[in-house]
């Protein structure tokens, strides 16, 4: 059974739905600290959701931390090798569907995604005989965190972990997002322009600050009339709002 949130999108029924970074950082601090062993992260694109997870758990690009990150491009085998080297601390697998598109990635990530302390994972090929090391299987107690953008996109397989994981629906509002990009935003004009037409933006996205910094760091004067037709759905509403601005 799904339900809809107030933007009309579908998601669990049990999902918790949380509105606000604070309460976001609360939860994901309790997964990074073990408290939590299976959680289902859903929430629009461009939210910062992997940040805040990555930030907790001490991991991004330059730094894996004491947890492992798996983003929907990893080969199985690949993804074995890391949850052995990775064995007994957090787990998070970013961009379920193509994850669990993959044959040989749902055998893994089924026992895996199991709410049982010890998980037993196996891989039953000659190739492990490459890895110095390596067994072909080996129990874990990683928790497991699972990111997606929207619930009625995933697949069968990841749906049937419902019933099992703690589902969260984060749901932030247009000023809310707004507020925590001021914490890392260094372009006031950029900033103050977005944040007037915070009212007509019908999904706001943090990547819309970067877009218009990039653009306006290319050097386009015009960098507002063409943020304003990424940012407003309505193609006459943009320009005729891209014309006010037009001295």
């Amino acid at each position: 059974m799904t339900a809809k949130t107030p933007n009309s999108i579908a998601m669990p029924e049990d999902a918790i739905v949380v509105t606000n970074y604070d309460d976001l950082d609360r939860y994901v601090c309790k997964f990074a600290e073990g408290s939590l062993d299976l959680v289902l992260l859903l929430g629009k694109p461009g939210i910062g959701k992997t940040e805040a997870v990555k930030q907790a758990l001490g991991t991004d690009d330059d730094r894996h931390g004491g947890a492992l990150y798996v983003e929907g491009h990893a080969q199985p085998f690949g993804l074995y090798q890391g949850l052995w080297r990775y064995r007994n601390s957090p787990v998070v697998l970013d961009d379920l569907d193509r994850l669990y598109a993959n044959p040989d990635c749902v055998r893994i990530l089924k026992p895996l995604c199991n709410t049982r302390r010890a998980k037993r994972i196996s891989w039953l090929s000659n190739a492990v005989a490459s890895v110095p090391g390596l067994p072909s299987q080996f129990t874990t107690t990683s928790n497991v965190m699972l990111i997606a953008n929207e619930w009625r996109s995933l697949n069968g397989n990841v749906r049937a972990l419902e019933d099992r994981t703690i589902v969260l629906w984060f749901n932030p509002t247009a000023e809310e997002i707004h507020r925590k990009t001021a914490e890392w935003f260094d372009e006031p004009e950029i900033y103050h322009f977005i944040g007037s037409y915070l009212p007509q933006i019908p999904q706001l996205s943090m990547r819309y600050y970067e877009k218009a910094k990039r653009l306006r760091h290319a050097g386009f004067s015009d960098w507002k009339k063409s943020l304003l037709q990424m940012m407003l759905s309505d193609r006459i509403v943009a320009v005729v709002a891209g014309l006010q601005l037009d001295p």
